[in-house]
C-alpha cells in the first residue's frame, strides 16, 4: 500500500467517522445549527467516500500547505462555537450556508475520485463546477463560513473570518504554485481565468 494511498484512506476513514459522530449527536431542531450540523454530515459524508476510493498518488507540497489547511480549520470551528444557539433555520444565513454546501457537493461531485488531501497536478478537472471558476470548493466553503458569521452576535468572529479568507486565499497560491507546473494547468487557467469570484479574482 502506497504512502498516498494511506493518507487519503486515514483521512476518509477520519471524515466517515465525523459524519458518524454527527448523525448520532443530530437533534433536529428549527435552528441554524441544525443545518449547520446537517450540511457538515453531508460533506464529510461525500469527503469520506471519496477518498477512501482515491488510489492515485499526490503531488508534494509545500511545507507551508498543511499551516494553510489547519488555519481554515480553526478558524472554521471558532466561529461555528460562536453561532447563536437561538438563530432560526428560516433565515439569511441558513440561505447562504445551503448555496455554499450545495457549491462544495458540486465540486466534490465534480472532482469525483480525483478529489485528494493534497492537490494532483496530473489531474486536472474541466467540468462542471470547474468550467466556472478554478476553485469552486473553497468558494463554497466561504460562503459557508460566512453565513455562520451572520448567524452569530459576537463581533470577534469578523476578524477570524477574514483570517479564514486570507488562509484560503494563501493556500489556493501554494496549490497553484505547484500546479502550474503542469502544461494542462496552465492551458486551464488560460480558459478558466477566475479563481474563485467571477471578475474579481
Amino acid at each position: 500500500m502506497n504512502k498516498d494511498y494511506l493518507t487519503n484512506l486515514t483521512f476518509g476513514i477520519t471524515f466517515l467517522n465525523l459524519a458518524t459522530v454527527g448523525i448520532t449527536a443530530l437533534n433536529l431542531e428549527c435552528t441554524f445549527h441544525t443545518v449547520v450540523r446537517l450540511g457538515s454530515i453531508l460533506c464529510n459524508l461525500m469527503m469520506g467516500t471519496l477518498l477512501l476510493f482515491n488510489k492515485r498518488s499526490v503531488s508534494a507540497h509545500s511545507p507551508l500547505y498543511k499551516p494553510f489547511w489547519l488555519m481554515m480549520i480553526i478558524c472554521n470551528v471558532m466561529i461555528v462555537k460562536m453561532i447563536d444557539s437561538e438563530q432560526p433555520a428560516m433565515s439569511v444565513a441558513s440561505v447562504l450556508f445551503v448555496v455554499g454546501l450545495v457549491a462544495v457537493l458540486f465540486s466534490l461531485f465534480s472532482l469525483g475520485g480525483s478529489f485528494a488531501v493534497t492537490p494532483m497536478s496530473s489531474e486536472v478537472k474541466t467540468r462542471f463546477a470547474y468550467g466556472i471558476v478554478r476553485h469552486p470548493m473553497y468558494l463554497g466553503e466561504i460562503l459557508m463560513v460566512l453565513a455562520c458569521v451572520l448567524a452569530t452576535r459576537n463581533l470577534l468572529s469578523i476578524p477570524v473570518f477574514l483570517l479564514f479568507v486570507l488562509s484560503v486565499v494563501l493556500r489556493i497560491r501554494e496549490e497553484e504554485a505547484l500546479l502550474m507546473k503542469s502544461e494542462r494547468y496552465r492551458l486551464y487557467c488560460a480558459g478558466t481565468r477566475w479563481r474563485i469570484i467571477p471578475f474579481v479574482w
